[in-house]
């Protein structure tokens, strides 16, 4: 590894690393607001004609494409690495990590400019207060230190932007969106569940979602590019590095807050420092944990911004139970064909919730294939894993081409999610009768933790540095002018898809610094 060589120049104001949707909201907030951001991304860029149409890679006949992937033992189990394209996961040898025995964890990755936004199913929910509230209806997990309210702006800035599909309804579990453009089509099985389905406290609703329409530059509009990292760009204000591998962050030994990043040029080798007032961490939530508990210094013996001991804890995903069968008296010539992106109804868990363990929601899809002259349907069930301490991220002792040491992930269901499975088979017994459902197969257990891809925890906000990592506005206690705005900062994880309170938390996170900057507290 060649030795430091210091960027050139005063500095910027503020530097991102991680291009995906925490990272190119955060970009977008600083630079719209006059401030000069360096994002910096450790993969590739690409191409707007590297990314495949969804509609028609969905539609490509079974087992197209198949074959051997002994680089990407991970990734390729993960049902968008054919459709979508090895070449948008990462490499699994080069990126590696560990697991103990008997806790397998899958870790899916898309390491490019873009980051996983580029392999989006584009399914797009709020939390709502029950969701912000729940510790203190049952106390199983930290609060939320922030209200709904609160996070309501941001919300509507990004969904306005994303141009999000959906409908309005009269659900507390279910807040309203901004929603633009044509509401989301269902098929004629679907339309006759959402008429035939009761359960209290809740009914079935079209699902929310980003549609694929080609933004500026023919991304696709779930990418970051046709969004906020498109927006970032156009203020002039945004440098983008790709390439660029972040190894540590900086600190001042006196004060102990962030003066920087350093950074490997992953196609030279040369490490490189760069100087910022403010620096935004985004790379995703186990990422995110090791750069932090790799960046140690005399304040931060411990690794930044872990005075709590909650650094690299309360490790979550969303516990997915799956299921399908054949629909009986349903012509198949009337299916719709799947794209690949969230279709078909959304079930919210009805409210009040008084099972004893937190909510979980229906996702059910009907008329959307067919296989052997008949059509098929599927119902899900998502819930949410509670943040229990001993599921961390660590480091261990072998280290990557870049000298960090590599992650351990050490992650399981406990009891609350054991009894999650019962619940939720139950449910989607019960909807797949309604359904006409026949020859259902359920599978028999959770999806493995990470499956689901929705990795959150490990860096969380909470109302006191004793108990938590960062502060309301996402800021490090320990170090406050740096920000954590990924996936990592979530107490609890909820039912519903993370992807776009990442993108508000990450929007009202760049607002909050850009005002810092601007009156001089950074």
């Amino acid at each position: 590894m060649n030795d430091i060589d210091a960027e050139a120049g005063p500095g910027y104001d503020a530097v991102v690393v991680g291009s995906g949707f925490a990272g190119s909201w955060a970009a977008k907030e600083l630079t719209e607001a006059g401030v000069g951001t360096l994002v910096l991304e450790a993969g590739p860029p690409r191409r707007a004609e590297e990314i495949p149409d969804r509609a028609a890679a969905y539609a490509a006949p079974a087992g197209a494409g198949e074959g051997s992937w002994p680089r990407q033992p991970v990734q390729s189990s993960h049902f968008h690495f054919r459709p979508r394209g090895p070449h948008l996961f990462v490499d699994d040898l080069e990126h590696a990590y560990e697991t103990p025995p008997g806790m397998p964890y899958r870790w899916i990755r898309g390491m490019q400019v873009g980051g996983r936004s580029l392999v989006w199913g584009g399914s797009a929910l709020r939390l709502s207060p029950f969701e912000t509230e729940a510790a203190d209806v049952d106390g199983s997990s930290p609060a939320w230190p922030i209200a709904y309210r609160e996070l309501a702006d941001a919300y509507d800035r990004v969904e306005e932007l994303l141009a999000l599909r959906g409908t309005a309804e009269d659900l507390p579990q279910l807040p309203h969106g901004r929603f633009r453009g044509d509401p989301p089509v269902l098929t004629p099985a679907e339309s006759d569940f959402r008429r035939s389905y009761r359960r209290p406290g809740t009914r079935a609703v079209p699902v929310r979602y980003v549609a694929a329409d080609a933004g500026d530059g023919g991304w696709p509009g779930f990418s970051v590019q046709a969004t906020a990292l498109g927006a970032a760009g156009r203020t002039g204000r945004l440098t983008l590095r790709p390439h660029a591998r972040v190894t540590s962050v900086t600190v001042d030994p006196v004060n102990g807050r962030a003066t920087g990043v350093e950074y490997v040029d992953v196609g030279t080798g040369v490490r490189h420092r760069v100087r910022a007032r403010v620096v935004f961490l985004c790379g995703g939530t186990i990422e995110t944990a090791r750069l932090m508990l790799h960046s140690r210094s005399p304040r931060h013996p411990r690794g930044l911004g872990n005075s709590s001991g909650w650094l690299g804890r309360g490790l979550m995903d969303h516990p997915l139970l799956t299921s399908s069968g054949v629909l009986q008296g349903c012509p198949p010539e009337a299916a719709q064909p799947w794209t690949g992106r969230q279709c078909g109804l959304l079930v919210p868990p009805p409210q009040p919730w008084s099972e004893g363990v937190r909510p979980f929601a229906l996702w059910v899809s009907l008329q959307r294939r067919v296989a052997g002259g008949a059509a098929l349907g599927g119902i899900d069930a998502q819930g949410e894993m509670l943040p229990h301490r001993r599921n961390r991220v660590r480091l261990g002792d072998r280290r990557d081409r870049w000298g960090v040491p590599v992650p351990v992930i050490e992650c399981g269901y406990g009891p609350h999610e054991e009894r999650l499975y019962d619940l939720m088979r139950q449910e989607i017994e019960r909807a797949a009768s309604v359904a006409g459902l026949k020859d259902l197969t359920v599978a028999e257990a959770l999806t493995a933790p990470g499956g689901n891809v929705h990795e959150l925890g490990t860096a969380r906000m909470g109302a006191s540095p004793a108990d938590s990592v960062l502060d309301p506005h996402n800021r490090c206690w320990d170090a406050p002018n740096v920000f954590v705005a990924d996936g990592s900062c979530f107490p609890s994880g909820g039912w519903q898809n993370p992807t776009l309170t990442v993108m508000a938390l990450a929007a009202r996170a760049g607002r909050f610094a850009a005002g810092l900057l601007r009156d001089g507290e950074c």
